[in-house]
């Protein structure tokens, strides 16, 4: 499987369009947070299956503060990352991962692409789609699961 990540997209929609364009084939995208009515848009136009998070940016939502999935054998727990501190540590993410069961987290809120590990959990953060926002460029990341397991990617645009 391979999926699409992105996050605090924050009005960006045609860094957005670019991203989605670049990842190639992806089976479905996840959000973040931060950019509701973007992914939206996005979702309307492309038909693209979005399983997406609320970020502290998204006034009005459908998705919820955060959820818990599968992406084949591997449990996800996505998060925007407002409420575990993100911007303070990562230590209370990965502890929701752990109590959570997930072999991965991700989250978005910090602007800061980020793949790594604390303890034995994986952590993803794809970056910001906004330039404004962004420390280093915008980005967004790929997960791809089968036979060699879990593996994520983080991409410039």
């Amino acid at each position: 499987m391979r999926v699409g990540v992105v996050g605090d997209i924050h009005g960006s929609y045609h860094e957005l369009r670019k991203a989605v364009r670049a990842m190639g084939k992806i089976d479905h995208l996840l959000f973040t947070g931060d950019g509701y009515r973007d992914i939206c848009r996005l979702r309307e136009e492309t038909g693209l299956f979005v399983r997406g998070v609320a970020g502290n940016c998204d006034f009005v939502s459908e998705f919820p503060l955060e959820q818990t999935f599968q992406l084949d054998e591997f449990k996800i727990l996505l998060a925007h990352g407002h409420q575990y501190g993100a911007k303070t540590g990562l230590s209370r993410l990965g502890q929701a991962g752990r109590e959570q069961g997930a072999a991965l987290v991700v989250f978005g809120h910090t602007h800061q692409p980020l793949s790594t590990t604390w303890n034995e959990i994986r952590l993803l953060n794809p970056g910001t789609l906004s330039r404004e926002r962004s420390y280093g460029g915008v980005s967004y990341g790929i997960i791809e699961t089968g036979a060699a397991g879990l593996n994520m990617y983080l991409q410039q645009l």
